[in-house]
């Protein structure tokens, strides 16, 4: 028979360690009591989760994952899971297989089932960030798990689009977990599958077993092809519990009162929705603070009175037929946020007056030049209502109407805000005319934050030979219009680039404005450079990057509190 304590021996003559002594039973390891090794391996992996967590809920998170992949591998780490190679057979191959087998017996009769030894808090923890097919597998690890999970307050069923081959055992999983459910209460429904016509009476019961069960978050995703829409049951409408609701693809058609009186989140996408069906939604949601309307079509005002409204955001809106213009009405709202591709329509803010952070981040399409003057009034429109808000954000739609108004006559409205952040192109012509237009309209500027989109030029060439006697274009230019951001000069502290290339050869009109803010700026505390790009594949050659920094570590400054700070994590160069 095999001895399980097959540890080596030292060399050094009758299997001692050195001194001749033998260790009592073959093994190092009696002499450290079974407690005590616990302790010191338990701390240690305590310590280094503790290191990494960023919060209580964290530490939970990692614990719990920890122990459940521990036992994980420790189960599967059976007799007949090891591999057999027939093509060996030294008697050495033997041994070893023959230890692995006593060694892994010893440790399955001596094992200690950490899961049924953890809290049920704990347990429904681990819980809620698995889906439930996930959940039910949980039920091998450990006998307490085997029922356990009948309670858990959250399910999630996902199909994938192409998996209508499986619906019927898709559909009959989902009818044995809810039979099975033993809670009263349900914290979590999410749901993500194909609209098909076999599903549908099936949804409308599940839907009806979370509303009977007090659910809190419910999330409805359809992926659907023509001519099958599933229209959401008229229960759901009165689901008093409700706190996050999304609904996706599904005709969201209301007939009655709402009456979702706990509703404080509400996502809306791809779903054809009516002035009247809004109104009636946001009517029966007096609590609501958040509301997105993603891709939604037929809607042409959206009017929220509520004093509890803080965010609105609108996404990829489509403007069909008479719906050529959507009017937004909401005058305790706080962050308004319009972005994606919009095309056909416009915007208009009635009341607003109440806002602090807005977002003009949509696109739409010039087609012609004499459309641009169109668009210039769209967009002095929506900033004429904008003026008293105290953080904005510009896409590049705005910088490119302003650029191809350069040669017009076109004078924005005087902002308030004193963060401003701007998204789009720095080196196409036309834009450090609109980027002077923006910045003499916002006069109490504090903080500038400029993300380019920057493509490389080959014609330029950034080196230590040519930087001393070349002029950046676009130098004359700042110097020119000095005079008119003279004031927004005055009150400009933080100036922050971030340039998506990561390449340092298309940066001479931003690289001529940053000298001219470092030289003109009174109270400029400092200017950072971040380049997000830390993939080493795209990494390239750092003097030109290092070129850039001495050339702007050099200027002259206005102010001498300035610094100028470079972040940019690529291997082989700290940042600077």
């Amino acid at each position: 028979m095999i001895n399980a304590n097959w540890r080596p021996t030292r060399p050094g003559g009758g299997g001692g360690w050195g001194t001749g002594a033998a260790l009592d039973g073959g093994c190092w390891r009696v002499q450290l009591p079974p407690r005590s090794r616990e302790r010191i391996v338990h701390k240690m992996f305590e310590e280094n989760v503790y290191a990494l967590a960023t919060s209580l809920s964290d530490y939970l998170r990692r614990i719990s994952l920890k122990m459940l992949l521990m036992e994980t591998e420790h189960q599967s780490t059976i007799p007949n899971a090891l591999p057999f190679n027939s093509a060996g057979n030294s008697s050495e191959d033997s041994v070893k297989r023959a230890r692995l087998l006593s060694s892994n017996q010893d440790e399955t009769q001596n094992a200690v089932d950490y899961i049924s030894q953890l809290p049920d808090a704990i347990i429904v923890h681990i819980f809620s960030f698995l889906t439930t097919k996930d959940t039910v597998k949980t039920s091998v690890l450990s006998k307490q798990w085997r029922s356990t999970w009948t309670s858990s307050q959250y399910m999630s069923f996902s199909l994938p689009p192409g998996g209508s081959r499986k619906s019927k055992g898709f559909i009959a999983f989902v009818n044995s977990v809810q039979s099975r459910y033993t809670s009263d209460k349900l914290k979590r429904f999410l749901f993500d599958a194909p609209c098909l016509a076999l599903m549908r009476s099936s949804l409308d019961r599940w839907l009806q077993f979370a509303v009977e069960h007090d659910v809190e978050e419910l999330s409805v995703t359809l992926n659907y092809r023509r001519h099958k829409i599933y229209a959401l049951p008229q229960i759901l409408f009165c689901c008093k519990t409700l706190v996050s609701l999304h609904i996706s693809r599904c005709c969201f058609g209301v007939c009655g009162t709402v009456n979702w009186c706990s509703l404080k989140i509400l996502h809306i996408e791809h779903v054809k929705l009516n002035d009247d069906g809004l109104m009636r939604v946001l009517s029966g949601s007096p609590v609501l603070e958040f509301l997105e309307l993603k891709s939604c079509v037929g809607i042409k005002h959206i009017m929220v009175e509520s004093k509890s409204f803080r965010e609105l955001v609108i996404d990829s809106h489509e403007f069909r037929g008479q719906a050529s213009m959507l009017k937004i009405s909401a005058p305790h709202l706080l962050k308004l946020r319009l972005l994606g591709n919009s095309r056909g329509g416009e915007f208009r803010l009635d009341e607003v007056s109440s806002l602090i952070e807005a977002e003009l981040n949509f696109n739409m399409k010039i087609c012609a030049l004499d459309k641009v003057k169109a668009h210039a009034d769209l967009l002095k429109g929506l900033l004429k209502r904008l003026h008293h808000v105290t953080k904005l954000v510009m896409g590049s739609w705005c910088i490119q109407v302003l650029s191809l108004m350069e040669a017009r006559d076109i004078f924005l409205p005087s902002l308030e805000c004193r963060h401003l952040i701007l998204l789009g192109p720095a080196g196409h012509e036309g834009v450090p005319e609109a980027i002077a237009k923006i910045l003499e309209s916002t006069r109490l500027l504090e903080k500038l934050y400029l993300q380019t989109t920057c493509t490389p030029n080959p014609k330029i060439e950034l080196n230590a030979e040519s930087t001393g006697c070349h002029v950046f274009a676009g130098e004359e230019f700042w110097n020119f219009v000095k005079w008119r951001i003279y004031q927004c000069l005055m009150h400009l502290k933080h100036v922050e680039i971030v340039d998506c290339g990561a390449n340092p050869l298309p940066w001479e009109p931003v690289i001529s404005l940053l000298k001219f803010l470092l030289q003109n700026a009174l109270w400029l505390d400092k200017i950072v450079i971040n380049s997000p790009n830390s993939k080493s594949s795209q990494a390239f050659e750092p003097s030109p990057l290092l070129e850039v920094a001495r050339i702007l570590l050099s200027h002259p400054k206005c102010s001498p509190r300035a610094k100028v700070i470079f972040r940019y994590p690529f291997q082989g160069c700290p940042p600077l």
